[in-house]
């Protein structure tokens, strides 16, 4: 019986510790007691099993098993006060709230991180609950804590305006840290963007990924981004605490070149980056609890190893070394507090965030440092370099610009030698290409009359039969020929038939009017014309006045006057895949065997619509 009287007056004490007697000015730390045992209710927890903290906070680490806390009120004061009941750690999954009144316990609220924001108070990360309290009233309240995570609890009661304006400088502090470690990112990716080094892209993912985790451990991703990011909270960050280290790791060996100094230390390194990317991969598919339990002591391991690498070199007066120590040492003093926090340590939240807030900032800062040191130093190497080059390409163009001087004035009197030889050898060619000029053109010349050969006549009616064909005008071939010439010759002698021939082509040259018609002696008294873009008419008009003109007139040769006629043939036709140059000769001069056989002194037009025949056909 003493003992339970004993229990009920200590139980008895520790609900009277909070007691207010005057207005609260600004805030107090809550007297409560705990209790671990699993119950529904908290009427069916032992009396025995309640302990009480004085402090207002404990720390009880992982574990998945509900905490109920009592405590109660006394507004001794005769003016109502409206409080804060605030939780200083911000990671509770749950918290609900009940006030007993009339033997009944009613619920009075319920929020934590598995809440909508929409559920408290004031839509802040911060947990809160607001009391209304009535004057000489004694109020007795019970909460039930639930999380998956760390279960720290550290209740305090606030005037609502200094809490007010201590949470405004708590932000505007943890706003410039998140703010300088935003825009260092911000400036790597900036930086890796313009000058594609990966050692930027590296340090700008290493930033990010700590800005995230203490935006996390501020209750900011909660408030900002997304109310409902618990599961996402619960599957990302015990592998986001791993992965951060892995940018630092590539970057410690990169920047500290231990491929090529310390092959141990790669191998170490290496082996660590591995197992870090293959706790990435697993930590989202274990539970909470263990997956933030390995994540923190593996990184706690990957940190010490990373230290001891960098450590080595740095006493080697290595200043990228000890850069990267200022960079690591912040990161274990961090998982030096996770740690506490896992293991039931009992560390004040407040002052926890700043030191995360300060370390993560000077690592943010140091690796910055780093990353851009190293571009300036590989920047100054690579401008060295270039210098060197340039020098060397400057002695190289001046020996290579006095070798050229040299090289000037022995070509100078050679160039001048071979001046004088080109000058007379394109005197030469010159003249030589005259004399073939004159070559080919009496090459092309009848002797007798002065018109164009068979040779020329060959080569021009090919050209304007292709002319023909690829603009799809008309070409006309005259086939003519003197009328009863073997007489003319056995009666007045070969040289009467040599002036009756330049007679004929003479005739015919006055009957050419365009540059374009060429008239050709076709072999001994067979002349032949080529008339581009003529029809058949107009080449029978041009036919008809040649004969005309010669059967007019006697011609007058020293062997007497000679009367002479001549007969053609005309054929005139579009070119096409069809024919070819000799068929235009062969139908002209089919037409010119007609005209014989029908009496000579004519002109008749090749019919194209019909095959040539052979003269003993017509």
């Amino acid at each position: 019986m003493r003992l339970i009287l004993f229990i009920c007056l200590l139980f008895s004490c520790a609900l009277q510790a909070n007691t207010l007697n005057t207005k609260l000015n600004r805030y107090t730390q809550l007297v409560f007691d705990y209790s671990l045992v699993p119950s529904d209710s908290p009427e069916k927890i032992p009396v025995n099993t309640w302990q009480r903290v004085e402090s207002g906070q404990v720390n009880l680490g992982l574990g998945n098993s509900p905490v109920w806390l009592k405590f109660k009120i006394n507004n001794n004061t005769q003016m109502q006060q409206e409080l804060f009941l605030f939780n200083a750690f911000v990671h509770i999954d749950k918290l609900t709230l009940y006030q007993k009144g009339n033997n009944l316990t009613q619920t009075q609220l319920t929020l934590g991180d598995s809440m909508p924001i929409k559920t408290r108070y004031l839509k802040d990360a911060d947990q809160i609950f607001k009391l209304s309290l009535s004057p000489n009233t004694h109020y007795e309240y019970y909460i039930k804590a639930e999380t998956a995570g760390v279960m720290k609890l550290n209740l305090s009661l606030w005037q609502h305006d200094k809490y007010i304006e201590k949470k405004a400088k708590f932000n505007l502090i943890m706003g410039l840290i998140l703010g300088v470690m935003f825009a260092s990112s911000l400036i790597l990716s900036v930086l890796f963007l313009i000058t594609k080094k990966q050692s930027f892209a590296l340090a700008a993912v290493f930033n990010i990924c700590v800005w995230f985790l203490f935006a996390w451990l501020l209750g900011y991703v909660y408030r900002y981004i997304s109310d409902q990011s618990f599961w996402l909270i619960h599957t990302i960050i015990p592998a986001l605490t791993i992965f951060v280290l892995v940018p630092l790791n590539i970057l410690t060996e990169r920047i500290l070149g231990l491929h090529s100094l310390a092959k141990p230390h790669v191998a170490c390194l290496r082996i660590t980056l591995g197992i870090s990317l293959a706790l990435v991969v697993i930590a989202p598919f274990l539970s909470y609890t263990i997956a933030l339990t390995v994540a923190v002591i593996f990184a706690l391991i990957h940190v010490l190893i990373l230290l001891l690498v960098t450590g080595i070199r740095a006493q080697k007066k290595d200043t990228k070394a000890q850069l990267l120590v200022v960079c690591i040492l912040p990161l274990l003093i961090t998982l030096l507090y996770k740690g506490a926090l896992l293991f039931s340590y009992s560390i004040y939240f407040s002052q926890l965030m700043v030191v995360f807030g300060v370390s993560y900032l000077i690592s943010c800062i140091a690796l910055t440092l780093i990353a851009i040191s190293q571009y300036i130093q590989q920047r100054d190497i690579k401008v060295s370099q270039q210098q060197k080059r340039l020098a060397e390409a400057e002695a190289n163009e001046a020996i290579q610009s006095e070798t050229i001087r040299l090289q000037e004035l022995h070509q100078e009197e050679l160039e001048s030698k071979i001046q004088q030889r080109t000058f007379e050898l394109e005197v030469t060619l010159r003249e030589l290409q005259e004399k073939n000029l004159e070559l080919e053109e009496l090459n092309t010349l009848d002797a007798l009359t002065g018109l164009r050969n068979r040779r020329h006549f060959d080569k021009k009616i090919t050209m304007e039969f292709r002319r023909s064909r690829r603009e799809q005008t008309p070409l006309a071939v005259v086939m003519l020929d003197i009328d009863h010439f073997k007489p003319i010759n056995d009666e007045y002698g070969h040289l009467a038939g040599d002036e009756a021939i330049k007679y004929v082509a003479a005739s015919i040259k006055g009957a050419l009017r365009r540059p374009s018609d060429i008239a050709c002696r076709y072999g001994g008294e067979e002349f032949a014309l080529i008339l581009p873009n003529t029809d058949s008419q107009g080449a029978k008009l041009v036919s008809e006045t040649i004969r005309q003109n010669i059967a007019k007139h006697a011609i007058k040769t020293s062997s007497g006057d000679v009367k002479l006629t001549i007969s053609a043939g005309i054929f005139s036709k579009v070119a096409d895949a069809s024919l070819d140059p000799n068929q235009y000769t062969d139908w002209a001069d089919k037409a010119l065997y007609s005209a014989k056989q029908q009496g000579r002194n004519r002109v008749l037009i090749a019919d194209s619509t019909q095959s040539p025949k052979d003269p003993e056909e017509l």
